[in-house]
């Protein structure tokens, strides 16, 4: 059901839950992807509005848009990326179809809803509002839509930053990475500004193959699976990164004792340490600060053996392994093997460095600005992800980048992404558009 008519915003003639609905309707399950469609459709909704835009095809049928609206060139530049492809879905596992685009209870449910065809609706709302407004822009105004980000971005962000960097290029940036979340009575909007790096792994274990009635030693799934054990008691190191330092710093106050009196001296030089080593629950309770705390890594495929009576001669398993500033894929490599010994070969697969954008800079303080105007009880922070976005190409390129989805959920609803029932709130769709045009708005006083 659309619900356009009911909105006062939908005047400009752009509403962002129908364009959220529209998308996720669409299914641009990556892989094969098939971005092409979600872009054809946003193509002809832009010239509509008399927006031209283009479409760039990495291979057939991964689609890409670009638009772009012209500043006066007496200000920053700045590019609203997004991704139109999405994870799959296992349909039995959701209450709605995923693909539905269903409303209940003033949510909408598909997937894609956060992740992130709701943000890119929020988006193309903006963008087009711009030009229904005539904005002055003293810098160009893009409007960047790539393929394939869930799968490593070599067909989306990668290709465009590698093949048409003249089309995208930009000072600044916005992109996902980061939302707004309900915690512990706060109103948290984390600012992404560095990522993890990725240093996906293959372990390889050899043995000797034989019948699996005449156990021996040299069995491969054994080698592997105590490797696997090793890994997974190990603690890797806390890595006292900026980003992090900062994101303790900023929550500090507005948590409960003692969590408050540990964010706030975690990284004490002198007692930092035993906070680490004694208090350590009361930060690394919560998953997602854990994550960006140290490098990490999970087991996440396994692959032996063809018949219950045979023993394999190889075992495999693919590890996640994920990076803090600092450290380098081939780096943990060589500490991976060490800790697994000779028995199993590590090697890599994918890789990403870590990457950082700096929070001094006027950038930061719109979206800041935005952020608070919009919520009076926002506490903005910068924070590190755990998982690697697009922003990363455009670093590589000098390009500020930071990431945020400027809705706030409930920390709940952060298990969608990726998983069942992924859904957005539909009043959080109008007020994050509202935010995403107060920051193009700052941007070109």
């Amino acid at each position: 059901m659309c619900l356009l008519c009911f909105f006062p915003w939908a005047l400009y003639g752009q509403d962002p839950l129908f364009f959220s609905q529209s998308l996720i309707q669409i299914d641009t399950t990556n892989p094969p992807g098939n971005e092409i469609e979600a872009a054809s459709q946003i193509q002809t909704w832009l010239k509509e509005e008399g927006i031209e835009s283009d479409i760039i095809e990495s291979s057939p049928g991964r689609g890409n848009l670009i638009a772009r609206l012209k500043g006066n060139n007496s200000g920053p530049s700045l590019a609203l990326l997004g991704h139109l492809d999405v994870v799959a879905a296992q349909a039995l596992e959701w209450d709605f179809p995923p693909f539905g685009g269903f409303m209940e209870d003033n949510f909408l449910y598909g997937r894609g809803a956060l992740d992130m065809k709701g943000m890119v609706a929020m988006e193309l709302s903006a963008f087009i509002r711009a030009k229904k407004d005539n904005l002055p822009l003293k810098g160009d105004l893009v409007l960047i839509l790539v393929a394939d980000e869930e799968t490593g971005g070599a067909l989306g962000a990668g290709y465009l930053v590698q093949n048409h960097w003249d089309k995208i290029r930009a000072q600044y940036l916005l992109n996902e990475g980061s939302i707004g979340v309900l915690k512990e009575g706060m109103h948290l909007y984390p600012i992404q500004i560095a990522e993890k790096g990725v240093a996906w792994m293959k372990l390889t274990a050899k043995g000797t193959s034989g019948h699996g009635s005449m156990p021996h030693k040299d069995n491969a799934v054994v080698h592997l699976t105590r490797a696997l054990q090793t890994l997974n008691q190990h603690e890797f190191p806390i890595v006292p990164t900026q980003t992090v330092k900062n994101l303790f710093t900023l929550m500090a106050p507005h948590l409960p004792f003692p969590k408050n009196w540990v964010a706030r001296y975690f990284f004490h030089p002198l007692i930092g340490p035993l906070l680490q080593r004694f208090a350590k629950k009361y930060m690394t309770g919560d998953e997602k600060i854990a994550a960006i705390l140290s490098n990490t890594l999970s087991p996440t495929v396994l692959q032996a053996g063809y018949k219950t009576n045979v023993i394999p001669s190889e075992a495999i398993a693919e590890i996640d392994a994920r990076i803090v500033p600092g450290e380098t894929p081939e780096g943990f490599l060589k500490k991976i093997q060490a800790i697994i010994g000779d028995k199993v070969n590590a090697e890599l697969l994918t890789t990403s460095l870590p990457n950082e954008s700096t929070m001094a800079s006027p950038f930061y303080e719109t979206i800041r600005r935005a952020l608070t105007e919009m919520d009076p009880q926002a506490i903005v922070t910068p924070m590190m992800s755990s998982g690697a976005t697009d922003s990363r190409f455009f670093r590589e390129k000098g390009t500020l980048c930071y990431g945020i989805i400027p809705l706030l959920i409930a920390m709940e609803d952060i298990q969608g992404m990726h998983g069942k029932n992924e859904r957005v709130p539909v009043d959080g769709l109008k007020k994050g558009t509202d935010t995403l045009y107060r920051i193009i708005q700052l941007i070109n006083e």
